[in-house]
């Protein structure tokens, strides 16, 4: 049996393990999952390790489940797979806890993400998800050709695949102090935002134009004295809503033919849809908001003092300085976090595998590096070759299908060719 490590025990970890079980209910040789985590399973949507209160609405709807689109990925196996699938469902998750009928009387409204990680715990403990708690600290080609995954503990798995999930860490500006009580981040700010002052206006910024900074933003606007004054800063110039149509989100849910679009195309609907744009329901929130400015501009330096912060406003060929109470840097998380990861081994077949192009242009159809092995399966970063709903949560269910055909032979393995020459 071969052994599949993934890092990360958020949603894409336990789609995978859920998946395993799944194949394996149904007569298909699964492989071994392990998930590697450094918290609790599901832990940062819980709001207790940063990311979000925990109280945010979910982006997508709850029926995007562990299994959506709950496609016919495995031959013969296919029903059985779905069936087996079925038990880990959002719809199951609410009748095993006696809520569903609640939950369709309110209008199927979207569960806030506190509800989405009991569900997603849920699934883990269904699935009897095995957890290996731990930061892993190095990723190595081992002498038999397998990886090894090194924990802090000094612990090691040796692995035939490695999957990497979640964001990373958060991106920062020049200047931007780790641990800065004025100066916050996508993570932080959310352990942090119960301390700002109510009982004052205050004059604050929040970079970015994503859904990171759209959910600050909107809890800022809720948290804070009604004449606080809050900034976005935007290096788009304006905030842009997401588009939501159907001849958009069908690409989400099923991207069979997302490889022939050309990739400026492709750049330009990823841009649209999903990069540095706020949601419909973000949106309709913060049009009611007052004391809310949009600036032109990008961070081009943080300078963080005692009673505040100064930002260095670049655009165009101008620059300016502004003070501000207090800071929030919201651009995003490094998806090649895992790079300072690799060891020597390691980070030749790394390079070689890239050839000297760029890593979002080599993932592969089971949304691995292409030509590296072994296998390193990088969801967060396929979005541009294999699809928009892989580094999110629009196709958990396809997600894990990709990834652990790898390691599961069906009756008609013609589906990932057909894949294959679709991208080529």
């Amino acid at each position: 049996m071969s052994t599949l490590a993934v890092v990360g025990a958020g949603p894409k970890g336990i789609a995978i393990a859920a998946k395993a079980r799944a194949l394996a209910a149904a007569g298909l040789p699964a492989p071994r999952v392990v998930l590697v985590d450094r918290g609790e399973v599901a832990g940062n949507w819980s709001g207790r390790q940063g990311y979000t209160s925990g109280l945010l609405p979910l982006g997508t709807p709850p029926e995007k489940d562990v299994g959506y689109p709950y496609a016919a990925s495995w031959g013969d196996a296919s029903a059985d797979v779905v069936a087996a699938m079925a038990e880990y469902s959002w719809q199951r998750h609410l009748i095993r806890h006696g809520a569903y009928g609640d939950w369709v009387d309110r209008g199927r409204i979207r569960p806030t993400h506190r509800q989405w990680s009991a569900y997603l715990r849920d699934v883990a403990e269904a699935a009897d998800a095995e957890i290996a708690r731990g930061v892993v600290t190095g990723l190595e080609v081992a002498d038999d050709g397998r990886w090894a995954v090194t924990l802090e503990a000094g612990d090691a798995i040796a692995a035939d695949g490695v999957v990497l999930t979640g964001a990373g860490p958060v991106i920062t500006v020049p200047g931007q102090p780790r641990d800065h009580p004025r100066v916050l981040d996508g993570r932080t700010y959310w352990l942090a935002a119960r301390e700002l002052h109510r009982e004052r206006a205050l004059n604050l910024c929040v970079v970015g134009s994503g859904e990171t900074a759209a959910s600050v933003v909107i809890d800022l606007v809720k948290r804070c004295h009604k004449d606080s004054a809050i900034d976005v800063l935007t290096a788009r110039g304006v905030l842009y809503s997401r588009g939501e149509s159907y001849d958009e989100n069908r690409f989400y849910s099923d991207p069979s033919e997302w490889p022939r679009l050309a990739e400026a195309h492709r750049r330009e609907f990823l841009a649209r849809t999903d990069r540095g744009v706020f949601s419909l329901q973000a949106e309709a929130a913060l049009n009611q908001a007052r004391g809310l400015r949009t600036l032109a501009g990008r961070a081009a330096a943080v300078e963080a003092r005692e009673h505040d912060v100064i930002v260095t406003i670049a655009y165009d060929d101008e620059r300016e300085r502004v003070a501000y109470d207090a800071v929030v840097v919201a651009i995003g998380f490094d998806g090649r976090w895992f790079e300072t990861l690799l060891g020597e081994e390691a980070s030749g077949r790394y390079r070689d595998a890239l050839g000297g192009g760029e890593l979002e242009g080599v993932i592969d159809v089971d949304l691995s590096v292409a030509g590296l092995a072994p296998p390193l399966h990088l969801p967060v970063m396929a979005g541009l070759a294999q699809g928009p709903g892989f580094p999110n949560l629009s196709c958990l269910g396809l997600l894990s299908d990709r990834v652990l055909r790898r390691y599961v032979a069906v009756n008609d393995a013609g589906a990932l060719v057909t894949e294959r020459r679709r991208r080529a």
